[in-house]
């Protein structure tokens, strides 16, 4: 999904700064970006705004992009955006530079919003001075959440682990380590983290973080876990099986390969199932969306998976729940396939996050 960025100036030289940045960011076809200057400045490929109207612009298009980038004084666009702003993880990324483009400051969602990257990226295409004032980033360290974002992660009591390991980060206080091997791709940058091998047998009263989707029994303190979101969930079924028999066999299945519910990012199954009670009712209570195939699809990769004669004669696709997970996933399964109470499940673990 592109990224929408708007961009908006309020003078005549900052007007054609903007231009010249939307015209460099528009060869990336990862971005979409929108203008907004005043009615005097503006050009045919344009957004305008009237005398009074500024106010209500900024407002509009920080709640409606992923990135703002205002080309005019910091003092204006704190002004304007504070009765707007909420929650690190959910304001859009906030950029000023001056009308000239000598300076791009990250102002807002440095880290989970972007800002710091894309105001590394803007001084690259403009030939300016970044400015990142973030402790981690001064001190070149990574950080607690950048280090969750990468691997589409989420840990406990966000905004109090964020401040307490970042502060410990900037501070180059030693923090343990322990990512799963197939999370190490994700993750380039480790500075001010030491490594380790194990992280239950860690002796070390050093802070311990740990980035995986299965649940160890760690008694470490001070201990997080960064919990990726990338497993796909299997689903095969009998018709009409209950919402409580659907919830035992899942807890039962995340207890046996020591599985956080929280690393499920999606579930999926043949499409014959989509109205399947049990199943919309455990999307809902995991609160991921749900994948469904049709037989015809699910048989290309059928073959790599245990056949049922009797699934067969039912559906049309010898196996639902392991070749869902592999459509979904786009690679083989992790686990074999899961049994209890007529419903199968099978663990599918996303190809690319």
């Amino acid at each position: 999904m592109n990224k929408k960025f708007a961009i908006i100036a309020l003078t005549s030289q900052g007007s054609k700064t903007a231009q010249q940045l939307a015209d460099k960011l528009a060869s990336d076809s990862n971005y979409s970006v929108q203008i907004y200057l005043p009615a005097k400045f503006t050009g045919s490929k344009v957004n305008s705004f009237n005398p009074g109207q500024f106010q209500k612009v900024m407002q509009e298009q920080f709640q409606l992009n992923d990135c703002l980038i205002c080309i005019m004084a910091t003092g204006i666009v704190v002004r304007s955006i504070a009765p707007m702003i909420k929650d690190k993880r959910s304001d859009p990324a906030v950029i000023v530079l001056d009308e000239k483009a000598h300076h791009i400051i990250s102002l807002l969602s440095g880290h989970v919003g972007g800002a710091n990257a894309w105001t590394k990226k803007i001084s690259q295409l403009l030939n300016s001075d970044p400015v990142i004032t973030t402790a981690t980033d001064t001190e070149n360290v990574q950080s607690l959440d950048m280090l969750a974002k990468s691997v589409n992660g989420w840990y406990p009591n966000f905004k109090t682990n964020t401040k307490q390991f970042n502060s410990w980060l900037a501070e180059r206080k030693p923090i343990l380590i322990y990512i799963e091997d197939y999370l190490r791709p994700y993750v380039s940058n480790l500075r001010g983290f030491s490594c380790i091998d194990d992280p239950t047998k860690s002796l070390s009263a050093d802070p311990l973080v740990v980035v995986s989707d299965r649940l160890y029994p760690i008694k470490h303190e001070p201990f997080i876990q960064i919990i990726p979101q990338i497993n796909i969930l299997g689903i095969g079924c009998r018709k009409n099986v209950t919402n409580k028999a659907i919830q035992e066999a899942f807890m039962e299945f995340c207890c046996q390969y020591n599985l956080a519910w929280l690393s499920f990012k999606s579930l999926a199954s043949i499409n014959i199932k989509q109205d399947e009670a049990a199943i919309q009712y455990l999307a809902q209570t995991l609160n991921i969306s749900s994948k469904f195939y049709a037989a015809t699809e699910l048989q290309r990769v059928s073959q790599y998976y245990p056949f049922s004669d009797f699934v067969f004669k039912t559906v049309g696709v010898g196996n639902v729940a392991c070749s869902a997970a592999d459509i979904a996933s786009g690679q083989r399964t992790i686990t074999s396939r899961f049994t209890k109470n007529d419903i199968t499940f099978a663990l599918g673990r996303l190809k690319k996050i």
